[in-house]
């Protein structure tokens, strides 16, 4: 455990979908691809491999448990009898933030921010060092990434 501080500033899960682009597996090669937002404002998204050069019509973004566009993210591991994902490097540094400060400050009365909002197996510190581990094996697949 380090002697880092989190301190919540209110980010939602909307601000790493709609700010940056997503980490997937591709469906064709299985090696990492990306969603990119085509429609500026809305979850219009395309997929695309530089590995083996799919390149999807616009798609509407649909996520949750691992998956986005009804794809695997590429940043996915068991971890704490659970699946430990993040869309994109960016949710990942919050996570690892999040997970690994010793001191965890919330917002009051905010109950739509991403901190606010994770299981309860994440936020709690008997899992911290195994959440570490996982959040280590989702960093080593980005060395994997174009």
């Amino acid at each position: 455990m380090t002697d880092s501080r989190f301190k919540d500033t209110g980010e939602i899960i909307y601000d790493f979908l709609f700010e940056h682009n997503i980490l997937i597996e591709c469906p064709h090669c299985m090696k990492s691809a990306k969603g990119i937002r085509k429609i500026e404002g809305k979850f219009g998204y395309i997929l695309q491999c530089k590995r083996c050069g799919v390149l999807s019509d616009p798609m509407i973004g649909t996520w949750g448990n691992g998956t986005f566009m009804g794809l695997n993210l590429w940043m996915r591991t068991n971890c704490c009898g659970n699946l430990l994902w993040a869309y994109n490097i960016e949710h990942l540094d919050f996570m690892d933030g999040y997970i690994n400060a010793s001191l965890r400050e919330r917002i009051p009365n905010k109950n739509q921010s991403l901190a606010s909002r994770l299981p309860d197996w994440i936020k709690s510190g008997k899992n911290r060092n195994e959440l570490s581990k996982g959040i280590a094996k989702l960093r080593n697949r980005l060395e994997l990434c174009d």
